[in-house]
């Protein structure tokens, strides 16, 4: 099932003042993008049950995609959380839900986990308020239930989802494909960085900077920051800062694969020792562990000034609007629909190593190590 001809209906002034308090600038523009990604995937849920979060801002959307694409049925749960309290989440996703024309309370929203809810599932995200999906959750699920993930299969946190009570129940975890063609949520990642330079007041045009990176992230960065005027090193590891790197205007930390500290005792500099080599630098933290106290006593700009552990993003790319949102979990669930499908036919977890659309990868599953090979 698709959105195709389906127009919004008239909103409310209420429902626009309550996603608009949330965060959502454009609520039109936000339904719109998410029918447009909904048909470019042709996201058909029909006769599947998906649990997944309801969650605030641009987070509203998951259980609301998961409505529009026809799911038999749609369980979403939520909690009082630093961004929202539980009873905001449902006055945004009830107000999302009348804006798409959806029927009255298509989403069930729980404000508990409760075995009953994840028996239930055909889809598991495992989002936020999901998490952990540990051995006695998995122990519940269906045995043709998925678990797809919002992100790339590298990007997956083994304590996120229990792997290996998945793979014994013969439970299939699958990474989203960021960079399939016509999505390509990954690029964003070069986007944020320029958008978070700009917030610690570096111009980015002629700026010397330092792109600290040894995964994915930082040829994205790296290239889309070049791209907007500006001179930039990419190095695997701070260790290899020399004399060149004085005038450095900002230093990225964009390091998701490491574990241990980058920038902090322990780490491969100091906060004193940087501050010897780079005088004046800011260090923007995208993801990667840095000692931010340390910086700080130094006299650094640190941005934005996070206590981060390792693998975690400062920022998200909701910081740039709700489109790479949408983009991601709409692929996510086409990811779990198409898995899902597989599963109730019969086809073993073992095969699903490759998930296709349109003949191109759109989701790999997490082997046994917890993580993929980049695509």
């Amino acid at each position: 099932m698709t959105s195709a001809g389906v127009e919004p209906r008239a909103a409310s002034a209420d429902d626009l003042a309550i996603l608009r308090a949330a965060g959502i600038a454009n609520p039109a523009r936000l339904v719109a993008l998410i029918r447009a990604t909904i048909d470019f995937l042709a996201l058909d849920l029909s006769g599947l049950t998906v649990l997944t979060e309801a969650a605030s801002g641009p987070y509203v959307v998951t259980p609301v995609i998961a409505a529009l694409a026809g799911a038999a049925r749609v369980i979403a749960l939520t909690r009082d959380s630093r961004y929202a309290t539980a009873e905001q989440v449902s006055a945004q996703t009830r107000a999302l839900e009348r804006l798409c024309d959806l029927p009255a309370e298509a989403v069930a929203i729980h404000n508990g986990r409760t075995p009953d809810l994840f028996a239930a599932a055909d889809i598991v995200t495992n989002l936020g308020f999901m998490r952990p999906i540990d051995a006695a959750v998995v122990a519940g699920l269906k045995p043709t239930a998925v678990v797809p993930l919002m992100c790339e299969a590298w990007e997956f946190r083994p304590g996120d989802v229990d792997t290996t009570a998945c793979r014994a129940r013969g439970i299939p975890v699958i990474g989203t494909n960021e960079s399939y063609p016509g999505l390509d949520v990954f690029a964003y990642c070069g986007w944020l960085a320029l958008k978070m330079l700009f917030d610690a007041q570096i111009e980015v045009h002629k700026s010397r900077l330092l792109v600290i990176s040894g995964d994915q992230f930082g040829p994205v960065i790296a290239n889309r920051l070049a791209l907007a005027g500006a001179e930039v090193r990419l190095l695997a590891s701070l260790r290899e800062l020399g004399a060149a790197d004085l005038a450095a205007d900002a230093l990225i930390v964009a390091d998701y694969a490491r574990q241990d500290m980058i920038i902090g005792p322990g780490g491969d500099v100091t906060a004193a020792e940087l501050v010897a080599v780079c005088p004046g630098v800011a260090v923007i933290q995208f993801v990667g562990q840095v000692d931010v106290p340390s910086l700080a006593a130094a006299g650094m700009h640190v941005y934005p000034g996070s206590e981060l552990g390792p693998r975690r993003m400062a920022l998200t790319l909701a910081g740039l609007g709700p489109r790479p949102v949408i983009e991601l979990h709409a692929a996510g669930l086409k990811v779990g629909e198409l898995t899902a499908r597989a599963r109730l036919v019969g086809q073993p977890a073992a095969d699903l190593a490759d998930v296709r659309l349109r003949g191109h990868v759109l989701g790999q599953m997490v082997t046994e190590e917890g993580a993929h090979a980049s695509l």
